[in-house]
């Protein structure tokens, strides 16, 4: 086995021309450096200094591994830097799972202020159907998933609760001026544009038209978020969505919630881990300024 504390002092020695410099600068005593440069020719079964009245002279095999030996110190010196800026978290990579539709309206911000304060970390995004992300996280190819809450988690897995929105019914109040709450019976009379299966949306108004009883055949099925947004926006009939993903055009008065009654489901969303895997300090990081960031959507 290598003792690297013997090339440190060799190299220290080296540097130094003299014992008691050395010993000195390494904080050992004089008696310990000797003995630590007699075990280390002993090893290498080759002298490494002359010793001199004025000091100490490498010996031609000295003289041979010195540069060696300087420059194996210099690759751990950066190895340890590389360890320690890993740990407080200055380095390192991330790999997220999330839906693009997702990552456009509700992490952007979040990355950007993670940004701000940690520059040298590295996010990798991986944008895969949920399931493929879950399993991309059971095999270790990701780190964490931000997702709306699986119905049924498994086991090994862990959900951190983020943020709350909700599905809801929209249209452009040009096209379709309601103001009152409607019950759900009233959307036949009404076209309606979906998510295209697989979609979470779509299962979701699916799910509330079984609920409710009704006979509803889509006009459209849209597989983008954004395109049914702007179906939507254009008039075509109204649409189901996730409100925060329509948030920006509800606030400049482009789309109006409709009130229907029962109201569709609540959306938590949340970040998804294995239940027993240490995350790395920048995991940590990321996941906590999330959290503090995150609200009801």
């Amino acid at each position: 086995m290598i003792d690297i504390e013997l090339y440190k002092i060799f190299y220290a020695v080296a540097e130094c021309g003299t014992i008691t410099k050395a010993s000195n600068l390494l904080n050992i005593s004089q008696p310990a450096v000797t003995k630590q440069l007699k075990n280390l020719e002993q090893m290498l079964n080759n002298p490494l200094f002359i010793r001199t009245k004025k000091g100490v002279i490498l010996t031609e095999f000295g003289q041979k591994i010195f540069l060696k030996v300087k420059q194996a110190l210099l690759l751990l010196d950066e190895v340890e830097k590389e360890a320690h800026n890993f740990a407080q978290v200055l380095e390192g990579t991330i790999k997220i799972g999330i839906s693009t539709t997702l990552m456009r309206h509700y992490l952007l911000s979040h990355i950007e202020k993670f940004h701000q304060t940690y520059p040298q970390i590295v996010l990798d995004i991986y944008t895969d159907p949920t399931q493929e992300l879950i399993n991309k996280l059971k095999t270790g190819q990701i780190d964490l998933i931000i997702a709306k809450k699986p119905k049924n988690l498994d086991h090994d897995l862990k959900f951190i609760p983020l943020a709350k929105t909700s599905y809801v019914f929209l249209g452009n109040p040009k096209y379709f001026p309601i103001t009152s709450p409607i019950n759900a019976k009233q959307l036949e009379n009404y076209p309606i544009i979906l998510p295209k299966e697989p979609a979470n949306a779509r299962h979701s108004a699916t799910t509330y038209f079984q609920n409710n009883h009704l006979n509803i055949t889509p006009k459209m099925n849209i597989a983008s978020s954004n395109l049914l947004i702007d179906f939507i926006k254009m008039g075509y009939g109204i649409g189901y969505a996730t409100k925060l993903y329509a948030q920006e055009e509800i606030q400049n008065n482009n789309l109006k919630i409709i009130n229907v009654l029962p109201a569709p489901e609540e959306i938590t969303f949340g970040i998804i881990t294995l239940k027993n895997n240490i995350l790395s300090k920048s995991c940590q990081a990321f996941i906590t300024l999330i959290i503090e960031k995150g609200s009801n959507l």
